[in-house]
């Protein structure tokens, strides 16, 4: 997976790119990456929200990553007093919702599974029935 950063209002510096591929982009490599081709983007945009202010909540980070083989892109948006926090929160929100997708997929995998599994049973049962049911009329 690689990130696309953009950054709007101010200049993005090479300590800010690493910083956010660092609280990013490797925690999701690491929940997800095995699941993602090589060439999957993570898209993120970093900005200042205002230009007359100096103090208060400026600063927002928004990451997208469009996930493989489903219609659903995954969005976490934080808006922070320091660029450093808002990327933290934004990586929490991706975390947390990475977490909630997998979960979600596993809980229909297990759903399905019973489902086979009772359906499963309950034709055995009713195959030894019936053959029970043959042997007592023979006799």
């Amino acid at each position: 997976m690689r990130i696309q950063i953009k950054a709007t209002g101010f200049k993005l510096t090479p300590g800010l790119r690493s910083l956010a591929e660092e609280k990013l982009l490797f925690p999701l490599e690491k929940k997800i990456g095995n699941e993602l081709s090589s060439d999957h983007v993570l898209n993120v945009e970093l900005g200042k929200v205002t230009n007359h202010h100096e103090e208060g909540k400026i600063w927002k980070c928004e990451a997208n990553l469009d996930l493989p083989k489903r219609q659903r892109t995954l969005y976490a948006s934080t808006l922070c007093e320091s660029l450093e926090e808002a990327i933290d929160g934004a990586k929490d929100q991706m975390e947390r919702k990475v977490g909630d997708y997998k979960n979600k997929r596993a809980t229909k995998f297990l759903h399905l599974a019973r489902n086979l599994k009772n359906h499963v049973r309950i034709t055995r049962l009713a195959q030894n029935a019936s053959e029970l049911y043959k042997w007592f009329r023979k006799k």
